[in-house]
């Protein structure tokens, strides 16, 4: 979202007068009628305390609800303004002034779907100043300029006095999308000079500075941190010892991440872009597995035809395990989206990708030829004599992928869920290393859904399946045939995995820019070789704080 666009004024909390009708069925009373009076004279923060103790006694009581929702939305706590207007909107569906309310907390916490939902709900008001404000700032965050332009010339029309200066300052951002560079000229000094001295002023003299350059980039990033358990962390197949310097497979992690990006270049919709990240992970005993990496990406994006639109990116990384350096990949991946009018949106893409590890496995001494047959050294197993394993485990390679993924938002008006979507998708990829180890082809399927929950709550789930059929037999033994002094043997079948895997993710925003969120991942891996057959799952949780900038 669009700064100061996070941080507009409400303009009119007039619906609180709305709601001073008395309700006979609360215990209550004087807590309910202090905090109507104390709602009357703005005093929002005083006033919760008391509407709080009334909506105990009568949870279902719309005027406590609006009001309740009414106080935070003025104290800028969209998240709970918008669960407090969700349940007085539970109970009174049909009031529209309570939709319009709901969108504009939802809007300034950042959930752009939920408010255009809440909005759809407000269309008796349409004749409304802030009705049409609030739909002229929602489509200029979703890129009709046109559209938004209409919307708050219109609101200007209906009743300035209620929604200037915000009105003016998008009015004029809008036009600056379309190419009316004069009119938005005046849109923004007349901004600029009757609101000197404001956050709105200074805004539209720096839009005005943008507008003189014929460029209006952002910026971004975001930091998080957590901590999550993981109880495999080295992966360790089923039936597999763990080496004599690890005591255990599971452990404690803190993490922590960062991305920082700014868009290089824009014209006419099309924009050049550039993000550097950062992710690492420490544990708390298994350090030798702590990971580094950092990462860089660059992207270029814009519109193709008259609806969708195309990406082109690259991407590398670089990664430390243990203080050592372990990984680095390079990737470029095109991709294009295309919205339905009724059924969603798709996004297809191809891949290519080059990895480089940056270790070797230790070559196995040869046998004399036949499996069982006395090693050289009658301290350590041996392998087959035709095989170098250093060489075949050699992990370097060239992949290439293709798939898809299918969005579709579904109607949950009968559920107390919101902003309900289902994704479904496919993505093939293969994989040709420098050793026959690890070249295959994989098949993935993957479907899950989004939504928000009661309290606020994103839940998002997804689950899939990947068949994953090796091009060669595996050079690595089943540990209960390998015996010291003796020379093991080897399948002739062809390796295969297939692999389960389920995301579970619970997060809620504390404002538009803090978020605090609950994770669970579980893996499981069968895999014709031990040492690859192995399970998994994680549980943690992460604080991030994000921010975007318009420079």
């Amino acid at each position: 979202m669009s700064e100061p666009g996070r941080r507009v004024a409400l303009f009119r909390i007039a619906p609180l007068a709305l709601a001073l009708s008395a309700s006979p069925s609360l215990a209550d009373e004087g807590a309910r009628e202090r905090g109507m009076q104390l709602a009357r004279e703005g005093r929002c923060d005083a006033a919760l305390a008391d509407l709080d103790t009334a909506r105990a006694a009568a949870p279902d009581d719309v005027a406590l609800l609006e009001l309740t929702g009414l106080c935070e939305l003025r104290l800028h706590r969209y998240s709970e303004a918008a669960s407090a207007l969700e349940a007085a909107l539970r109970v009174a569906p049909q009031r529209a002034d309570l939709s319009l309310a709901l969108a504009m907390a939802r809007f300034h916490a950042g959930d752009l779907d939920g408010a255009e939902q809440a909005l759809a709900g407000a269309g008796a008001l349409e004749s409304d100043a802030e009705y049409q404000l609030y739909l002229g700032m929602l489509r200029l965050e979703r890129r009709d300029f046109v559209g938004a332009a209409t919307a708050l010339a219109r609101a200007r029309e209906l009743d300035a006095k209620r929604v200037e200066p915000v009105a003016s300052y998008y009015l004029g951002l809008a036009e600056a999308r379309i190419r009316e560079e004069d009119r938005a000229r005046q849109t923004l000094s007349s901004v600029r000079d009757a609101w000197a001295g404001t956050v709105w002023g200074d805004e539209a003299a720096r839009a005005l500075a943008r507008l003189e350059r014929g460029e209006t980039r952002s910026a971004f990033g975001s930091l998080g941190a957590g901590f999550e358990y993981d109880d495999n962390a080295v992966l360790r197949g089923r039936g597999v010892p763990l080496p004599s310097d690890i005591s255990g497979k599971s452990d404690w992690a803190g993490l922590w991440n960062a991305t920082a990006g700014l868009e290089l270049w824009k014209h006419d919709d099309t924009t050049l872009g550039l993000m550097g990240s950062y992710r690492g992970t420490t544990y708390v005993d298994l350090t030798d597995f702590d990971v580094h990496f950092p990462g860089a990406t660059i992207w270029l994006e814009g519109p193709v035809g008259e609806s969708s639109r195309g990406r082109l990116r690259y991407d590398f990384g670089y990664a430390w395990e243990g203080g050592d350096p372990f990984f680095a990949t390079n990737a470029v991946q095109a991709s294009l989206e295309h919205p339905w009018p009724r059924y969603g949106t798709t996004a297809a893409y191809v891949q290519g990708f080059y990895d480089a590890y940056f270790f070797n496995s230790q070559n196995v001494p040869n046998g004399p030829g036949a499996p069982g047959s006395a090693c050289a050294d009658s301290t350590r197993p041996c392998g087959p004599s035709n095989l170098n394993e250093r060489n075949a485990r050699e992990r370097d390679g060239v992949g290439w992928a293709a798939g898809f993924d299918h969005t579709l938002p579904v109607a949950t008006e009968s559920l107390p869920l919101r902003d309900t979507s289902l994704v479904a998708g496919f993505r093939y990829a293969g994989f040709e290393s420098a050793g026959r180890e690890y070249d295959f082809d994989a098949l993935d399927f993957h479907g899950g859904f989004a939504t928000i929950v009661p309290a606020a709550l994103a839940l998002d789930v997804l689950a899939g399946f990947t068949f994953r059929p090796y091009r060669h037999s595996s050079t690595y033994p089943d540990p209960s045939d390998v015996v010291d002094g003796e020379q093991y043997a080897l399948s002739n079948s062809r390796k295969r995995e297939e692999t389960t895997h389920v995301e579970v993710g619970l997060s809620r925003s504390f404002a538009p820019s803090l978020t605090i969120g609950a994770h669970f991942r579980y893996l499981d891996n069968e895999s014709t070789v031990q040492v690859f057959d192995y399970d998994q799952y994680v549980v943690g949780m992460t604080v991030t704080w994000t921010f975007q900038r318009e420079l």
